[in-house]
This record gives C-alpha cells, sequence and structure tokens, in this order.
C-alpha cells in the first residue's frame, strides 16, 4: 500500500494550496470562500522516486444527522482512517481558533503521527507568528507558506522522516482506462460511483450541486488499474 498523508484542518487555512503544492498539480479548487472542498480528493506526490498518496479534507466540525454537512465530516474522518501521517493545518495570519483546536482534539483521539504545518507564515515575521500554534499541544509548529512555497523543503524533509525505512520506489502506472462520469447536476452520478467503488466514497444527496470539482479516483477492476 502507498504510504498516505491526509491534510486536515478547519476551512480556509490552505489545505487545497498545499495540496496543489505538494502534488505539482492544480487539481483542487482554490478559494477564500469556507467549505469549497466537499469530498476528500486524493492525489500522488513524489519523494524523489517513491510515490505516496495525499489526501485533501473538507474543513468541517461534527454536524446533525442527515445533513450535508454531516456527510462531508464523515469523508473527513474516513481520510483520518486512511492516513500514515497527519498534516494539521491551520492559517497563521486568522491565529489560533476554537476550530483548530476541535481538530487537534480530533488528531490526538486518532493516534497518528502528526506533523503540525502553519500556513500562510512569510517571512521572519510569519515565522515568529506560528510559535503561537504551540499552544495546540500536537508537536513544532512547521512554518510555511503553501501559496509561496516558502518552508516546503524542511515539510518534505519532515514527511521522510515518518516514512518506513523500507520503502522503496514504485512503477504509479498509468491506468490502460480512464473513465469520465458525466451529466447534469442530480441525475445520481455520484451514487453510480459509490455503487461500481462498493462504499461511499463521494457526496450522495438530495441538494442539487453537492459535487463542486471532478474527482480521480484509482480502482481496479477484474485486476485491472482504472481511474
Amino acid at each position: 500500500m502507498m504510504f498516505t498523508v491526509a491534510l486536515v484542518g478547519r476551512p480556509n487555512v490552505g489545505k487545497s494550496t498545499l495540496f496543489n503544492r505538494l502534488t505539482g498539480e492544480r487539481h483542487a479548487l482554490v478559494d477564500d470562500t469556507p467549505g469549497v472542498t466537499r469530498d476528500r480528493r486524493e492525489g500522488t506526490a513524489w519523494m524523489g522516486d517513491i510515490p505516496y498518496k495525499v489526501i485533501d479534507t473538507a474543513g468541517l466540525e461534527e454536524a446533525a444527522e442527515n445533513t450535508l454537512e454531516r456527510r462531508m465530516f464523515q469523508q473527513t474522518q474516513a481520510a483520518f482512517d486512511d492516513a500514515d501521517l497527519l498534516l494539521m493545518i491551520v492559517d497563521i495570519r486568522a491565529g489560533i481558533l476554537p476550530q483548530d483546536e476541535f481538530f487537534a482534539d480530533l488528531v490526538r483521539q486518532s493516534g497518528k503521527p502528526v506533523l503540525l504545518v502553519v500556513n500562510k507564515a512569510e517571512g521572519k515575521r510569519g515565522g515568529e507568528a506560528a510559535m503561537e500554534a504551540y499552544s495546540l499541544g500536537i508537536g513544532e509548529p512547521l512554518p510555511i507558506s503553501a501559496e509561496h512555497g516558502e518552508g516546503i523543503g524542511v515539510l518534505y524533509d519532515a514527511i521522510h522522516e515518518h516514512m518506513p525505512e523500507d520503502i522503496s520506489a514504485e512503477e504509479e502506472g498509468i491506468p490502460d482506462l480512464q473513465v469520465a462520469i458525466v451529466g447534469r447536476p442530480n441525475v445520481g452520478k455520484s451514487t453510480f460511483i459509490n455503487q461500481l467503488l462498493g462504499e461511499e466514497r463521494v457526496l450522495t444527496g438530495p441538494e442539487a450541486g453537492i459535487t463542486r470539482d471532478s474527482i480521480a479516483i484509482p480502482f481496479t477492476w477484474k485486476g485491472k488499474p482504472l481511474k
């Protein structure tokens, strides 16, 4: 199984920007509006010639049953379960908020290894401000700017330290067949995908327009890799 890193934290701290930075692609939607990311998104990043999986998540607290927010939170919980390493991301410009403390509690409860990533910490002042994140009690803050690339080298080194010593280069491979599921809103595209995969992999519900951006999901069908 590929080593898996999940990006977690409250809305609008820069998880999708960091996802794009780590994977070297711009597939995740980035916007100043909170809650843009709904489904968990997976991508492949590389540590030299070693691939690893990165999961981008929605940044929501637990919500009432039978709501879209609750289903989004369950997608985030699934990412916690799948991950070998959690990157807990905070926005130091906004400071440490109660939602950050909520996610820090989730991280502790998971028992998973964690890196505390302090985003939007540009320049010397940003690095000094990052020390505020010590109050979360989940490790030493790593100040970065996902948008500008500052501190990313140090983050790569920290991720590498958590990888198994016996991890080796793998052939990621390009699926022989890539399938696109298209159609107007609310015709059942996401439900069809979940039936195909045999799990609640993408959000479904009566609300129109739940899916906001395209999600690439690798899977195997009769022994053949597909996406």
